[in-house]
C-alpha cells in the first residue's frame, strides 16, 4: 500500500454506534427524527452505511459545539 493512500471503511449502524459510543437506536432516531444532526450516511440497496472518516468528522463537530 502506498503512503499516500488512506484506508476508508464503511460500517453498518450497529458498528457505527459502537464506534461512537452511542446506542444503535439513537443513530436510527437521529436519521428519522432529526436528519440534519445525524452523522452522514449512505445507502447500499436497503442497507445503511457510515463512512468511518465521516463519523470521526461528525464526532469532532459534536465535541466543539
Amino acid at each position: 500500500m502506498q503512503d499516500t493512500m488512506k484506508e476508508r471503511f464503511a460500517v453498518d449502524t450497529k458498528t457505527a454506534a459502537d464506534f461512537l459510543g452511542v446506542s444503535k437506536s439513537h443513530l436510527e432516531k437521529l436519521r428519522i427524527d432529526d436528519p440534519e444532526s445525524s452523522p452522514p450516511y449512505f445507502r447500499v440497496g436497503r442497507c445503511i452505511r457510515y463512512s468511518t472518516d465521516r463519523l470521526i468528522e461528525w464526532a469532532d463537530k459534536q465535541v466543539s459545539r
